[in-house]
């Protein structure tokens, strides 16, 4: 009765935010008091940043995202608050936004955000907001309270990988309410916002179109998910003392719990046809429930959710990371750390999305014999590992320079 109480609730806020949206931050409004504390007025431009919760990288790859898109706020001279929506709000966020020099409010401390912005509002020179749904919640709130440019930033087109993923098996009806919902609210934020940026230039593109054809300004850019320094001495390309795959992924992510279905039961036979079957290591939060094939029990290892040391020891013990994906939407987050830590992916078409040009650097590959053979020549041959990890690095460094991004960012708020 609970859970069926909670899913009508979330439906009916779903309903509000699909179709009156600005209802929401109106009845938000009447909960609460207007909370504190007031900031002191800035010293520098100040920029609001709005998400469903503080940030902890090692759970998700948009916890991930997030925290570097707040890092780049802040190195671009912005002093950064970070809204979380939620009222129990992450400690282990909220301490890593505090240790990056970033302001941490939660709705526990403000209140609603239309009351706590009546007051603080236009210390903001600027806004960002991140997730469809929060976006739904928030962006007409920050339309009217704060001024400046309002960018909305996404993960991915939510409602193309919903499509994607209904390609490949029939949709519930709950996932075609979800698709409904998402394309409804992703196409409102892309007329509402000022600035609309999505990892991939093939998503911008496709946001531009859309608006084009609806006889609206192009607004949409790429923004990746994370950085690099390209001045800094690239990581080592050395494959001795490794071994073994690497997955990493949220099991909360539909796509990554079908691509390892894909990989186990598709690919991985084919390894242990040729004898000297690698160790496939599994990272990310939830994947401790993964249910592993029974004949591949033996050469699968799961961890779970690691900090980030500890996945900075498996990418330094892995001899190549796997992205198996079949659908998805735009950038892979696990593809670029897997390139920025130096070590060889071999990628799905799906995986590669985004990174034109990838597939002259690492295999791109869909078939299940192709992408063993792929594995193969990585695992075997150090020539073509070292190659693949060197080229790969310097894809990366050409695209994701942190202070290139950083002058965008600029560009965009000032």
């Amino acid at each position: 009765m609970v859970m069926r109480w909670q899913a009508g609730r979330q439906r009916l806020l779903e309903l509000v935010l699909m179709l009156a949206p600005q209802l929401y931050g109106k009845l938000s409004a009447l909960r609460g008091s207007i909370g504190s504390p007031a900031l002191p007025p800035p010293g520098r431009p100040r920029v609001l940043l709005v998400d469903h919760d503080f940030p902890e990288p090692d759970r998700d790859a948009g916890s991930r995202a997030i925290a570097c898109f707040a890092g780049l706020l802040r190195d671009a001279g912005m002093e950064v608050v970070f809204w979380a929506a939620s009222t129990q709000a992450s400690m282990a966020g909220r301490q890593l936004l505090q240790q990056q020099g970033v302001v941490a409010l939660s709705r526990q401390d403000t209140g609603s955000l239309q009351r706590w912005l009546q007051q603080e509002g236009l210390h903001f020179c600027a806004s960002v907001l991140s997730r469809p749904l929060i976006a739904a919640m928030y962006l007409p709130v920050v339309r009217g309270k704060v001024p400046g440019p309002v960018i909305y930033y996404g993960h991915d087109i939510h409602h193309q990988r919903l499509l994607a993923m209904g390609a490949m098996s029939a949709m519930d009806l709950a996932t075609r309410w979800e698709l409904y919902l998402m394309r409804v609210i992703e196409r409102r934020h892309w007329r509402l916002a000022d600035v609309v940026l999505y990892p991939s230039s093939e998503e911008a593109a496709w946001v531009n179109r859309h608006l084009a054809v609806s006889g609206r300004a192009e607004n949409a850019q790429m923004f990746p998910l994370w950085t690099v320094d390209a001045s800094a001495t690239p990581r080592s390309s050395d494959p001795s003392g490794r071994s073994g795959l690497l997955f990493v992924g949220s099991a909360s992510h539909r796509p990554n719990i079908d691509g390892l279905d894909w990989f186990l039961h598709e690919v991985f036979p084919l390894l242990k046809q040729e004898g000297n079957v690698p160790i496939l290591t599994i990272v990310g939060s939830g994947m401790e429930r993964y249910q592993i094939p029974v004949d591949a029990a033996d050469r699968v290892r799961v961890l779970g959710r690691v900090d980030d040391a500890d996945l900075v020891r498996c990418y330094a013990q892995a001899r190549v990371v796997v992205a198996p994906l079949r659908f998805g939407g735009g950038v892979k987050g696990k593809v670029l750390e897997a390139i920025d830590m130096g070590v060889p992916c071999v990628l799905t078409a799906v995986a590669a999305q985004g990174l034109d040009g990838i597939e002259l650097a690492l295999p791109v590959v869909d078939d299940p014999i192709d992408y063993a053979r792929s594995l193969e020549h990585l695992l075997a041959d150090d020539q073509t590992w070292s190659k693949a990890s060197v080229d790969a690095l310097e894809f990366l460094a050409l695209r994701y320079d942190h202070d290139m991004h950083v002058r965008r960012l600029r560009e965009f708020i000032l």
